[in-house]
């Protein structure tokens, strides 16, 4: 299938922490990728009620016990977000984000199985193309490099908006390279996945 045919959603969490199994997600957001074009006015956010709040977390979502104390759980919203997950999901450090969202799916009895890609690998694989080595792979470093503004980050819905324009202009990148299929994009990502240099933590 060509790039230009599929559909992608560009989803990022704000969570209590970075470890799958005691961590929380409390925000989600989801930025739909039709034709390459970002459906902005169909873009998805909800903050998501915790079992428990971390508040050293704070600093980086900045959202707060009470912002929280009136948002849905994930079972209640859990419809609408599935509903969200249409075509492939892409992100930033999207692994994290899909662990995440496996988890809680499971418990709700539904298992999430899609396809990913993460905008890293696809931006690893097209600096190392060009003979690059010293990459910035955090966000901010790969906003900075494509120009996007930083408007307000940490917040899910800001970020998966960001991610997706980064995953656009790298679409371009990748055509200019003969890359236009699907099956193409998800070779690059598999390949850099395992290659040493693969994060082994998320990038803030």
């Amino acid at each position: 299938m060509h790039l230009k045919d599929a559909k992608f959603c560009v989803i990022d969490l704000e969570t209590t922490g970075l470890n799958i199994k005691e961590d929380e997600i409390i925000a989600y957001a989801c930025v739909p990728v039709q034709e390459l074009r970002l459906l902005v006015n169909n873009a998805f956010y909800t903050l998501i009620k915790p079992e428990k709040y971390k508040i050293e977390a704070m600093k980086y979502h900045g959202i707060s016990k009470n912002d929280l104390d009136k948002a849905p759980t994930f079972k209640d919203v859990a419809d609408k977000i599935l509903n969200t997950l249409e075509g492939i999901i892409v992100g930033h450090s999207v692994e994290f984000d899909y662990m995440f969202l496996s988890k809680y799916f499971k418990k709700t009895g539904i298992k999430l199985k899609k396809d990913i890609i993460d905008i890293v690998l696809i931006e690893k694989w097209l600096e190392e193309k060009s003979g690059n080595m010293e990459i910035d792979l955090t966000i901010e470093g790969m906003m900075t490099k494509y120009g996007i503004k930083d408007h307000y980050r940490h917040n899910a819905l800001a970020d998966a908006f960001f991610a997706a324009q980064i995953f656009q202009l790298e679409t371009l990148k990748l055509s200019k390279c003969g890359i236009d299929s699907i099956k193409e994009v998800l070779k690059i990502v598999k390949h850099s996945k395992y290659t040493t240099y693969y994060l082994n933590e998320r990038l803030f």
